[in-house]
């Protein structure tokens, strides 16, 4: 009918063939935005148009939404969210990425819903989303009104007498340690893009929150916009260029995001109003860092632009060298932005000029040890970015040889930073997961193990959450290589004496699980798999439900049980595999790249149950998931497997049910399964 905000085929009555043509709606006949919100209340139930009034101060990311509806209207149920998914005032959101669903409302309708809501039931969703984000992001993560408030400070200047910073606790800030940024398998899913110290907190929180609060409570003072008052002189510029960097290093240890929007307007005014503002490379990079950074905190497309501008102006100079440096860091920021929101070729194309600046920085003579080093490093993290999107290896090896020369190249050898070490080890074990060649893997994942070992012996500085992190990657490391699991169950063990962090505890679970699967591959012993199992168990108690990670550990926690119940005495534990790899599906998010695996494995636990209790039922859907598989898979050997299963369940088919033409489709299903190896 086109009044929803999806389609679904389906049949509806017969046509002729020279049936004439319906005439086509004309733009004016959609309805508006009053009329869409009273056509739905008209039609809804009750718990539903709250619950649609409820989600109006909400950023409409599913998780999100079904907190809201648990925790406002604990009476209702899936159906009332699903009126208000069907009711045609919100659609799906184009062009992200990533594991869940965003929605958006349609123009005018969230200002419509807000209507009736009060300013006390306002603040309580803001506070179940706060909530959310302490239990995503952890405890130190911003809260949601507090990320309003920096939205709505977004690009005002402030009057000194009104300068009160606004804090946030653990925004976006950059630990001392920020050259090891969280980069753990548990991430390498959204690309690497994390802020260092945390995962970055999504830019709708902040919007959404700020709508809400604008409507529902006044500015403070702080947030009152004036103008600026710069002189023009040069060196006026510089003492701004001063006075900013003070500011930024006082948002750094304070997290007062008012600090680091004050620093902006400094430069901005002294960009504006500066006598020859081109000839000032300084002003302009140091003004391009700052709006970045204010970017990374806030979000925000202008912002981005700003900041993108103006390392333009200060790298156009003639001799701007390190200027460049500038320049690349916030083209490697934009491509991250635009692989956010699915633009993966116009986020290549800015990881390709980056790197292009970045060459051009690093071969400028006459760099400090320290600054080159920071360049190295960046233009590395730049040269990962690319090959996660293009997925070419040639880069991870230019990445790993580059260190290695810069490692080579170091004044003092006795005393190289522990982050070289530490960043060659991780590109290695990334080449290494992405290397096809078995022995070629292992080679790299042993080098890998070398040093983040030796990062890890260096790290007498190191923060708890930074030495977890090595931990983890020099564990994965010893894994991938071959090696007897026994270093990596001693480190495993070592940690989860001492770390407390839920979400590190989790990951080193799932790593203890990894290494009772090595000693079972290594010693044949069942009782192996009987631990890993139960390791991955604790570890999904302390992992989110909607992350990523969650639906990955689902997957080979039950990959483990499906091997256990695979054994002579396996029985007892087909029950337990189904259920896990059950609820794996149930988890995954439709299109996932692991997606026909998975099926595949929930179709083999069905079958082996078939096989032991003769149900007829648990039969027909592996059949069902076998050919869901097949028709899914990507990988030529992946979709011959699924073929290859089908045929078999076919086959069995034709003798349980005694259907003798199910023969001719296990035959036809073998045939794909050869066509498609």
């Amino acid at each position: 009918s086109g009044t929803g905000a999806a389609s679904v085929p389906g049949a509806v009555g017969w046509v002729r063939a020279d049936q004439p043509a319906a005439p086509t709606r004309r733009p004016g006949d959609r309805p508006s935005s009053l009329q869409l919100v009273s056509r739905f209340r008209s039609t809804a139930s009750p718990a539903a148009g709250q619950l649609a009034v409820y989600l109006a101060a909400a950023p409409l990311y599913l998780p999100v939404m079904q907190l809201v509806q648990r925790t406002m209207l604990p009476q209702s149920g899936p159906s009332e969210l699903a009126e208000v998914l069907l009711s045609g005032l919100l659609r799906r959101a184009e062009g992200g990425t990533g594991r869940g669903q965003w929605y958006v409302f349609e123009p005018d309708v969230q200002e419509a819903l807000l209507g009736p809501l009060g300013r006390d039931e306002a603040l309580l969703v803001l506070k179940h989303c706060s909530q959310y984000i302490e239990q995503r992001f952890g405890k130190g993560g911003p809260n949601f009104p507090a990320l309003a408030y920096a939205q709505l400070g977004d690009g005002a200047t402030r009057d000194a007498a009104h300068r009160t910073p606004w804090p946030v606790p653990g925004a976006a800030g950059t630990p001392p340690d920020a050259e090891d940024a969280d980069d753990s398998e548990e991430n390498e899913g959204n690309g690497g893009n994390e802020r260092p110290g945390g995962p970055r907190v999504p830019h709708a929180f902040a919007e959404v929150a700020a709508r809400v609060l604008e409507r529902f409570m006044p500015v403070p003072p702080r947030f009152v916009t004036r103008e600026p008052k710069t002189s023009g002189t040069p060196q006026a510029a510089g003492l701004a260029v001063r006075r900013a960097r003070e500011l930024v290093r006082h948002f750094e240890a304070d997290k007062m995001v008012q600090r680091l929007i004050d620093a902006v307007q400094l430069l901005r005014g002294a960009a504006e109003h500066g006598p020859a503002p081109g000839d000032d490379t300084e002003l302009w990079a140091e003004y391009a860092r700052c709006v970045l950074r204010l970017w990374e905190v806030q979000g925000g497309a202008d912002l981005l632009d700003e900041a993108e501008r103006a390392a333009e102006r200060a790298a156009a100079r003639p001799g701007a060298v390190r200027e460049r440096a500038v320049l690349a860091k916030v083209l490697h920021a934009a491509a991250d932005d635009r692989r956010r929101r699915g633009d993966r070729r116009g986020a290549l194309e800015l990881l390709r000029r980056a790197d292009r600046e970045y060459t051009a920085a690093c071969a400028s003579p006459g760099l400090e040890p320290g600054e080159a080093l920071r360049l190295t490093l960046e233009r590395v993290r730049a040269l990962e970015a690319q090959w996660r999107l293009d997925g070419d290896t040639a880069l991870l090896q230019s990445a790993c040889g580059m260190l290695e020369a810069f490692a080579d190249a170091w004044p003092d050898q006795e005393n190289r930073p522990a982050v070289l070490p530490l960043q060659h080890g991780r590109t290695l074990l990334k080449l290494a997961r992405a290397t096809q060649d078995g022995e070629q893997s292992r080679e790299y994942a042993r080098q890998s193990a070398r040093s983040l070992r030796t990062a890890f012996a260096q790290g007498t500085g190191h923060t708890m959450g930074t030495e977890t992190r090595i931990v983890l990657d020099l564990v994965d490391a010893l894994l991938a290589s071959g090696a007897e699991p026994e270093e990596a169950a001693t480190l495993t063990a070592q940690s989860l004496e001492t770390v407390r962090d839920q979400r590190q505890r989790a990951q080193l679970q799932t790593r203890a699980g990894r290494v009772r699967v090595a000693r079972y591959e290594h010693t044949g012993d069942p009782a192996e798999l009987v631990a890993a199992t139960e390791w991955f168990a604790r570890a999904a108690r302390g992992i989110p439900r909607d992350s990523r990670a969650y639906t990955d550990l689902l997957a080979e926690w039950g990959a483990t049980l499906l091997r256990r119940a695979e054994l002579p005495d396996g029985r007892g534990h087909i029950g337990a595999a189904v259920r896990v790899l059950r609820d794996c599906r149930s988890e995954m998010p439709a299109g996932g790249a692991q997606q026909s695996e998975r099926l595949l494995m929930l179709g083999r636990a069905l079958m082996l149950r078939h096989r032991a209790t003769a149900d007829r039922v648990d039969l027909r859907e592996a059949e069902y998931l076998f050919k869901l598989a097949a028709e899914e898979a990507v990988a030529p050997l992946t979709a011959a497997r699924c073929w290859l299963e089908l045929g078999r369940a076919l086959l069995q088919a034709a003798g349980v049910l005694d259907r003798p033409a199910r023969r001719d489709e296990a035959a036809e299903a073998f045939r794909s399964a050869a066509d498609a190896a």
